[in-house]
């Protein structure tokens, strides 16, 4: 489950989702531009991307039919991958809109990446839970502008992990803290890989 961001493309995952919230972000901020640089037909092409994809992600969610035969999974996703492409059909005037429609086109890019969720149960179509999960720690380094050494970098990068997973496990991050600090090798590696999150 990835984003957009080019990176990713080097790791050659047997199977990948496109996180389908990014793509309908980036639908709706293309038909934001200022008038002037927009057309009809591109402002149709944004929010008819913008509410498959929103149909799609809520498909996602109600993704518990264990009882659907692979053969319905296949049906429903050409169903899906028939609406891409007519929604995509046309070549657009406006630039931005164009490479948007190019870039889910591509299946080197999103196209053969947009309804793997369908194919693998307990997939979501968004990555909106591990963006949440690191939205403090992301605020935080973007308002005190990083760290100043490698040491700060560490400590920045550990130190939050290690306070989620209290908050995941329902303890309380002091007691959590000290157990780690102070305990022997073995109490805290019990409190770490606690499993009852």
């Amino acid at each position: 489950m990835t984003d957009g961001y080019a990176a990713y493309n080097a790791v050659h995952a047997t199977r990948r989702q496109s996180c389908l919230a990014h793509l309908i972000r980036k639908a709706k901020e293309i038909a934001l531009l200022p008038e002037k640089h927009q057309d009809r037909s591109a402002l149709r092409f944004c929010a008819s991307m913008a509410n498959a994809f929103s149909r799609d992600c809520k498909t996602g969610a109600s993704r518990a039919h264990p009882n659907r035969s692979d053969q319905q999974i296949d049906r429903i996703t050409q169903r899906y991958y028939s609406l891409i492409k007519t929604i995509c059909s046309t070549p657009l005037g406006y630039q931005k809109a164009e490479n948007f429609r190019q870039r889910i086109l591509d299946p080197k890019r999103e196209y053969d990446r947009l309804f793997t969720f369908l194919k693998i149960p307990g997939l979501a179509p968004t990555n909106n839970h591990a963006e949440q999960a690191l939205r403090t720690p992301v605020i935080f380094r973007k308002i005190c502008f990083g760290t100043r050494s490698a040491a700060g970098s560490r400590s920045h990068s550990v130190l939050p992990s290690l306070l989620v997973t209290a908050q995941r496990q329902g303890q309380h991050p002091l007691d959590f803290f000290q157990t780690l600090f102070t305990a022997d090798i073995a109490s805290a590696q019990a409190a770490l890989f606690n499993d009852s999150s």
